[in-house]
């Protein structure tokens, strides 16, 4: 639910992971939608926007309980805090067993994060992703961090340290890795994330300070692309994440072993799509088409 400027809220499909599901689709990927929908209008509504935008869902994959919501306030220059009501709710309503009975067979990547990095999830997850990793599946993890997600913040943050060491591609925010107690110079952080992971690679997003394609030999700066009619960030950071991540898997490039100027278009390319994005309201990702044309290529 985002603010308007009358105060009044519009209803929006979303969440972090389902606007990174609508944007690989966007890309040209085939995609699933793993975290259970409920039955009630609410998720009736997000079933069929995913079946519009040519999302996958498993049958007969549905919760009895309520669908999760997000209040999104926006400030003067259109950057969203929120509230979050995340108890009980439909999204975690999922066990191991049920996860990897529904996982495609030829799955190549498994996307997670935001607010499915809970310590309730890691139980759940975690076998999960030892068992892909087992297959070769590459596993992205945005950490996207919220205030209030968890009453132990410590907690909250311990589980997303877990889940990190188990990525191949990770993002993170100087947001982010304030939230998560870590102050001072974002890139060194970054870094520190990057030495618990095995020959991985680190997104680092510092909003209008541009971006990071972090890895073990390299340090690659993206500026931002700024957008020509500026509406609000929400979901920008989805948009760009998944459309950089969408390129390299494209490519077969999902690697810090990736040649350098592979690594460097992917980068631009994530920044190209997330200004796209931000001349939205809400989160509305472009198609690969619409990004390839705003950076000027056919």
């Amino acid at each position: 639910m985002i603010q308007q400027s009358t105060g009044e809220y519009q209803p929006y499909i979303g969440g972090s992971p389902y606007n990174v599901a609508r944007s690989f689709v966007r890309q040209g990927l085939d995609c699933y939608y793993l975290s259970p929908i409920s039955t009630d209008l609410m998720g009736e509504k997000i079933l069929d926007s995913a079946r519009e935008d040519g999302i996958k869902i498993p049958e007969n994959y549905r919760s009895q309980r309520n669908t999760s919501l997000a209040l999104v306030y926006k400030d003067h220059d259109g950057k969203p805090s929120y509230r979050l009501y995340r108890k009980g709710v439909a999204d975690l309503d999922v066990t191991p067993e049920k996860l990897l009975d529904v996982l495609p067979p030829d799955i190549e990547l498994f996307h997670t994060g935001s607010l499915a990095l809970v310590p309730e999830m890691l139980d759940v997850l975690i076998p999960v992703i030892r068992e892909l990793k087992t297959r070769g599946v590459k596993i992205s993890i945005d950490v996207n961090v919220r205030k209030g997600v968890e009453e132990n913040h410590h907690q909250y943050v311990a589980a997303i340290w877990r889940f990190v060491e188990f990525a191949d591609i990770v993002k993170v925010s100087d947001e982010d890795l304030a939230l998560k107690g870590l102050h001072g110079k974002p890139e060194f952080h970054a870094k520190a994330m990057l030495d618990r992971m095995d020959r991985g690679i680190v997104i680092l997003t510092l909003g209008e300070g541009g971006s990071h394609l972090i890895t073990q030999d390299f340090n690659f700066r993206q500026d931002v692309i700024e957008a020509t009619d500026f509406k609000d960030t929400v979901g920008a950071g989805d948009t760009y994440f998944s459309a950089l991540v969408a390129e390299l898997l494209k490519g077969g490039a999902l690697s810090p072993d990736a040649p350098e100027e592979i690594l460097k278009r992917a980068l631009r390319f994530g920044a190209a799509a997330a200004s796209l994005n931000v001349s939205k309201v809400g989160c509305q990702p472009p198609t690969y088409s619409e990004v390839m044309a705003f950076m000027g290529q056919p």
